[in-house]
């Protein structure tokens, strides 16, 4: 039993035993986008602060949640990532998002806006029923869209190995993605840069629902 405990023998408050205390949730939403070092998630979650971090991951890995790997050279860091437990939390973070959405309309001066936290949100949109990788370059950010039959998984990664990429500003991309900008109009405008073949190009337009207001859906 957890150190602290609502002590119901209840699903929802076996759950809310690990990770009902504040940042928890937010620190599973940053590392479904793929694995963190413990500087990525100070910055990716301002406010928090680096003694308060530390101690929700340890709780996290005591749960099982998370744990720490030592990447190999040349990189030699050591990283936090999602376990099979921990990453078997998408779907509650998912439908989290899906609910909190509602409650969205713009960012409210002082909010932190993330693309990755947007492209998570693409997750909920996915239609299926297609097989490729999309390499997506937002400015500084690199994120690969591995679509398949039934799933999309998305991380903030590069990977040499896309079927189409897409390259823009963080604005452009995010007019593609989540503000319905047709994909020619901005291809005209020189602000979106393609390569692949035209296909694949349409091909992603069908695989997402169209966005919803609010256009930037948080994960």
């Amino acid at each position: 039993m957890p150190r602290k405990s609502y002590r119901q023998f209840c699903g929802v408050a076996r759950a809310l035993d690990r990770l009902g205390e504040r940042w928890t949730l937010l620190i599973v939403r940053n590392l479904l986008l793929g694995p963190r070092r413990y500087s990525d998630l100070v910055s990716e979650l301002p406010g928090i602060t680096t003694n308060l971090l530390a101690k929700r991951l340890r709780e996290l890995e005591e749960a099982g949640v998370v744990d720490k790997q030592q990447l190999p050279s040349p990189n030699s860091v050591s990283v936090y990532r999602l376990t099979d437990v921990g990453r078997a939390l998408e779907p509650v973070i998912l439908e989290l998002g899906r609910w909190g959405s509602r409650f969205m309309t713009v960012p409210q001066r002082g909010d932190t806006v993330n693309l990755g936290w947007a492209f998570l949100s693409l997750k909920r949109r996915y239609r299926g029923g297609q097989s490729f990788t999309v390499l997506v370059e937002a400015g500084e950010h690199r994120f690969t869209l591995e679509l398949s039959e039934r799933y999309l998984k998305v991380e903030e990664r590069a990977t040499e190995r896309a079927d189409l990429c897409l390259r823009g500003d963080e604005a452009t991309i995010l007019s593609l993605f989540f503000k319905g900008v047709p994909r020619e109009q901005l291809l005209e405008s020189g602000k979106l840069w393609s390569s692949g073949p035209k296909s694949l190009e349409r091909a992603l337009e069908r695989a997402f629902e169209p966005p919803r207001p609010p256009a930037i859906a948080d994960a």
